[in-house]
């Protein structure tokens, strides 16, 4: 493979043509099981720009954990160079698994060395061919560098993987490679060191993302946060559809406002809107530290609703029924000895519909699956996955109990809101359901998520309006509402501005 660079050209555009050239050579199955997207240089650009800001010493060590092509190292280092306070040493450290951007790396490494000694500034490099996360810089944990750039890879690990047994302080359930680059990079910065990563959005919020997210809060300030709207637009040159952020901090500093951006993609970076907001207005006092964004064209949060689920005396449970474990119960027809089973296609927005004969819509009663039933009491039905192009992110049903049995199944895909040892009444859920289907909602779940699952874990987060609220709305509110009927309903009730003027995050307590 034949790698072009010049030190006349621009080193980061150089570098991406390389790398993409590199992983046009191989398969997509391939390049996805390596989880291996090279960085565009106008979004390279973007994140270098902030995150050299204020480095200011005479010599200054740059990490690149996945190096790729080095577009991130180029950028950082012409950054430097076209900054006011240019250093006159730069170490460049560059991990990377894939022997076959090696070369190239060499290549990027020269030509910037070259375009360094012409501004009098020394470059040092070294080019490891090494897992990042199985080396003694990552398995040390010492403070080594003062800035740190990256754009990991993402893919699901096993719970053996020995990356996975290396970085366990930063494990919670299933892990993802990305979360633990981010996590091991936050102790390898000396005090003051930058940090700049971008990802998939999904660290900020879950439970599987929660030790990522109290390592990097207990090493980290958050100075920025960027969201790209779109979900392939930034990397338009790869097959990704990822919700992305850019993620800046910075070691051990004092805390200060966080600057929150968003473009739609590449092309828009330079007009994004910015709004500086509290850390204490985004990222939740509670052991998850989930963070929420909101959007930077709209007002700062505020602190309207104040109570929560368990005040309430309701639980946001998981649907127990999981059809391969439950096949033998299920049936297609109405037996003696069934009760009516929802799925996911059950439920609409304010509807239940069932029956619909097109699943397995009937489970048998027997002692084996007892278990697995509930009490046919009111609750409230949520779908916990919802379609991409839905307008909204949660679909909830009221359910008033009135289908036949003393007992009902729930599917796995399913969260269901009940209150053990007591009963919702009817208003409850008709209020509850309203709430949930509204825009208002939809808006916190988008700035909470940047997936489409409406985890259980992220429901019990949600702030939520008083018990005489939730009941006036649910009086008000009628069957089969449209949304737009529904959201004035919920602002009436609740004294908040229609979508059009809402703050995305007035629902942050």
């Amino acid at each position: 493979m034949l790698f072009e660079f010049s030190t006349n050209a621009d080193s980061a555009n150089q570098a991406y043509a390389n790398g993409i050239a590199a992983t046009r050579s191989i398969p997509k199955a391939e390049q996805k099981a390596l989880g291996q997207y090279m960085t565009p240089p106008a979004i390279a650009e973007f994140m270098a720009r902030r995150a050299v800001q204020g480095l200011g010493a005479a010599t200054i060590r740059i990490l690149e954990p996945a190096a790729g092509s080095g577009v991130l190292a180029a950028t950082a280092i012409d950054a430097l160079l076209g900054s006011a306070d240019t250093p006159r040493r730069i170490e460049l450290l560059l991990h990377e698994i894939d022997e076959r951007l090696i070369h190239g790396l060499r290549h990027v490494c020269e030509a910037l060395k070259l375009k360094c000694a012409a501004r009098g500034v020394d470059l040092d490099y070294v080019v490891a061919n090494e897992d990042f996360l199985l080396s003694a810089t990552a398995r040390e944990q010492q403070p080594l560098v003062d800035l740190v750039i990256s754009n990991p890879p993402y893919f699901k690990l096993g719970k053996l993987d020995p990356r996975v047994t290396a970085h366990s302080y930063s494990v919670w359930g299933q892990p993802n490679i990305y979360g633990l680059f981010m996590a091991a990079c936050c102790g390898l910065l000396r005090a003051g060191g930058r940090y700049c990563f971008i990802t998939p959005r999904s660290w900020m919020s879950g439970p599987y993302f929660s030790a990522v997210r109290r390592h990097l809060l207990a090493h980290l300030r958050l100075d920025a946060i960027h969201v790209f709207d779109s979900r392939c637009a930034h990397f338009s040159g790869d097959e990704v559809l990822q919700e992305a952020a850019i993620t800046w901090g910075t070691a051990r500093a004092q805390e200060g406002p966080i600057a929150i951006s968003s473009s739609y993609g590449a092309k828009d970076l330079d007009t994004a809107l910015v709004q500086h907001l509290a850390p204490s207005l985004l990222v939740s006092p509670l052991s998850e530290r989930v963070i929420r964004l909101p959007s930077p064209a709209k007002p700062a949060p505020s602190s309207k609703l104040t109570h929560g689920f368990a005040s309430h005396g309701l639980k946001v449970s998981t649907g127990p029924v999981v059809a391969f474990r439950a096949a033998a119960f299920l049936r297609h027809e109405e037996a003696i000895d069934s009760v009516p089973l929802l799925w996911l296609q059950h439920v609409k927005a304010m509807a239940i519909e069932w029956p619909i004969k097109k699943k397995r819509e009937h489970i048998s009663v027997r002692a084996q699956n007892a278990w697995m039933l509930l009490k046919n009491e009111p609750m409230v039905i949520l779908r916990r996955f919802s379609p991409k192009e839905d307008a909204r992110r949660v679909t909830a049903a009221p359910y008033f109990g009135d289908l036949p049995g003393s007992v009902i199944g729930i599917e796995n895909h399913l969260n269901y809101i009940s209150r053990p040892g007591g009963a919702m009444s009817a208003k409850e859920v008709a209020g509850l359901a309203a709430f949930l289907n509204s825009q208002s909602v939809s808006e916190y779940f988008q700035a909470v998520s940047g997936h489409t699952q409406v985890n259980a874990s992220d429901l019990r987060l949600l702030p939520l309006p008083s018990l005489t609220e939730l009941e006036q709305i649910g009086a008000l509110v009628k069957p089969h509402s449209p949304p737009e009927a529904i959201d004035e309903v919920v602002a009436q009730v609740l004294d908040l501005p229609l979508a059009s003027e809402r703050a995305l995050d007035s629902l942050h307590a």
